[in-house]
Parts: C-alpha cells; sequence; structure tokens
C-alpha cells in the first residue's frame, strides 16, 4: 500500500514541473503520451490511406482499360475481277453467222428484181404473165467448220432457197392481182470465212 501511494505521489509531483518546462521553453508543445501516441500513428495512417487511394485509382483505370471494346479492325474484301474468256466457242460464231444469214436473206428480198412489191408483167399469147422473185426465209440453214489451211479460222455454209412466183390472167390487172405460185426454185449454198472475230463475205 505505501509503495503504491508513493508511485502516486511521484507522478503528482512529475506533472506540474512537465508543464513547468512546457510553458518555459518557447514554440514547446505540451503533449500527453496518449496524443503522442496518435500523432506518431497518423502520418502513417495518411500514407496508407494515399497508397490505398492510387492502388485503387490504378485498379479502377485497369477495370476501364478492360472495359472498353477493343478497336475493330474493317478488313475490306479483295474483289477479284472476272475473268474474261480466253477466246470464242463455235456456238458464239454460229450465233453470229445466223444474225448475219437472217440479215442477208431480208437484205436480199428487198433488193431482188422482180420483187413481191415490184412485179413484172410480160403478156405471152392471150394472156398476161406476172412474175416476182424471192427468198424462202423459212429455208434458211446455217453451219460451221473448222477452216482448213492457213487463214481463216472458221468456214460458214448459208443454204437458202430462191423462188420465183408467177401468175397468169387474161388481163394485166388480174395477172397482177391473182394467186401466184412456184414455177420455180433453187438451192443456193453461199460460203463464208470467219476471220479476226467477224465473217467475211
Amino acid at each position: 500500500m505505501k509503495q503504491g501511494r508513493i508511485a502516486m505521489a511521484a507522478k503528482a509531483l512529475t506533472l506540474p514541473v512537465t508543464l513547468a518546462l512546457a510553458l518555459a521553453l518557447p514554440g514547446a508543445v505540451c503533449v500527453s503520451p496518449a496524443v503522442a501516441a496518435d500523432t506518431a500513428t497518423a502520418p502513417q495512417t495518411q500514407q496508407t490511406k494515399k497508397a490505398a487511394a492510387k492502388t485503387t485509382d490504378k485498379t479502377a483505370k485497369a477495370t476501364q482499360s478492360a472495359q472498353k471494346p477493343a478497336a475493330k479492325t474493317t478488313q475490306v474484301a479483295k474483289v477479284a475481277p472476272a475473268k474474261k474468256p480466253v477466246g470464242e466457242t463455235i456456238e458464239d460464231v454460229h450465233d453470229k453467222l445466223d444474225t448475219l444469214a437472217r440479215a442477208k436473206l431480208r437484205h436480199m428480198n428487198e433488193s431482188l428484181r422482180p420483187c413481191q412489191t415490184r412485179k413484172d408483167v410480160v403478156q405471152n399469147g392471150n394472156e398476161f404473165v406476172a412474175r416476182y422473185m424471192a427468198v424462202d426465209p423459212d429455208s434458211l440453214s446455217t453451219d460451221v467448220h473448222d477452216a482448213q489451211g492457213p487463214g481463216a479460222k472458221y468456214v460458214g455454209l448459208i443454204v437458202y432457197h430462191e423462188q420465183e412466183f408467177e401468175s397468169r390472167a387474161a388481163t394485166k390487172e388480174a395477172a397482177l392481182t391473182g394467186n401466184f405460185s412456184v414455177v420455180k426454185a433453187r438451192r443456193v449454198t453461199e460460203i463464208i470465212r470467219y476471220d479476226k472475230g467477224k465473217w467475211i463475205d
């Protein structure tokens, strides 16, 4: 008991001396042991908080970067130009020949004399004979063959029938307006060649 009272008395005497020293020294601050401990801990706590804040900022930035969608790479598909055929087929050449032959027959029917629109009329004894020439478009046929020898690549055949029509009557007018019938017909075969992409007569 006596020792406890002695310790308390010593503490009581120490406190006034500490206060007196603190007041005597300029700029000195009296800090109790508890406050000193808190003050010493405060800077460490602030540093820990700053470090934690920095770590949180870095984590947030990393998360935002991860959440950003990756830049899309646009790929443009290269379209290869359509390949042109190396050369004409024999079917292409035959089609050209058919087109040429039909045009040829139309031109012949327009240029033949006498023709259906310009008939000839002659008197033969007691009757009149009207006549004209025409090419039968239904008789047209064509064919293509490989050319033999140098020069043209193909040889074409155009076959048609050339016909002669007549009408006989007692008068000129009746002969011109009468019923015409085929009195002559001949089969015509034309040979043409295909060179440098076209048919040549």
